[in-house]
């Protein structure tokens, strides 16, 4: 009786529990390393600080604001390095995870057991995008010691696009761990999409400063959707305001995420018919 109570478990409790275990082995790994764990606090602190000595020489401006309030660079620039993580850990997060288990030896192991290739690759980022929140929490709260506005937030805005960013920019990261799983190295991925994110998404000067013809590039990145609807909920605009921003994002997030997966599973397919599966 008590082995067909075990067979009927419900599988989102089952996948639940799985995913919990993937959460606290990252946890413990990460925090078993303290001195780099807390120097990534101090770095955001003084991060904060030399762009609160840069707004200085920068006056408030029209084009830092949104729907046409003058707004403080400070203010602009701050948004945008906080949420900007989200797409670096979206990135790194999945291909750092494969990487340390093949280093570790335990990749093999892990895609042993009986749990979902999906399932195994995406919860190799809860711990990730959880410091990551919490990160972002203190660039705010550090920021707001500072003079950061923020009364105006529309929090249901700034959640949605906050899920949008991590669903969009995932598959960008899933695809770079199917790059690990066949070349066995860390790609450039992370560079590439930080320095497209520093000179087109508009994280240090806005879009509208570029040429024409970048602003046109700058439209198709999903970073500048996303750090636009950020700034905006932080202004006080709904969702519909922000709306050709949000459909994009779910646009790209449509089409990216089942060919990230599939992509993924191609490459553990063919490790597994080549032997390589534990090669690193």
């Amino acid at each position: 009786m008590s082995s067909a109570v075990v067979t009927l478990a419900p599988r989102p409790l089952e996948n639940a529990r799985k995913a919990g275990a993937i959460f606290l082995r990252d946890a413990r790994l990460a925090i078993s390393y303290p001195m780099s764990f807390w120097l990534g606090w101090v770095s955001i602190a003084g991060q904060v600080l030399a762009f609160y000595f840069v707004s200085k020489l920068i006056g408030p401006s029209k084009s830092f604001g949104f729907g046409g309030h003058a707004t403080s660079y400070f203010d602009y620039v701050i948004v945008n390095l906080a949420f900007v993580e989200f797409q670096s850990v979206a990135i790194q997060s999945f291909q750092r995870a494969i990487r340390s288990d093949q280093m570790l030896g335990t990749l093999e192991a892990v895609l042993a057991t009986p749990t979902s290739l999906p399932l195994i690759v995406l919860s190799s980022g809860l711990w990730a995008f959880t410091l990551t929140a919490l990160e972002v929490a203190v660039y705010l709260a550090v920021g707001a010691l500072l003079g950061l506005d923020l009364t105006r937030t529309n929090l249901v805005t700034a959640l949605t696009f906050l899920l949008l960013t991590v669903a969009c920019m995932s598959p960008v990261g899933v695809l770079s761990a199917a790059s690990i799983m066949t070349f066995k190295q860390l790609g450039p991925t992370n560079w590439v999409a930080s320095g497209l994110a520093m000179l087109l998404g508009g994280v240090l000067f806005p879009v509208s400063k570029l040429p024409v013809y970048l602003q046109a590039v700058s439209w198709m990145l999903p970073i500048t959707h996303a750090l636009n609807g950020i700034r905006g909920a932080v202004g006080g605009a709904s969702v519909a305001a922000l709306m050709p921003d949000a459909i994009w994002m779910i646009v790209c997030t449509i089409l990216l995420m089942p060919i990230s997966l599939v992509a993924f599973a191609t490459a553990v397919r063919r490790a597994k018919l080549d032997g390589t599966l534990g090669h690193y």
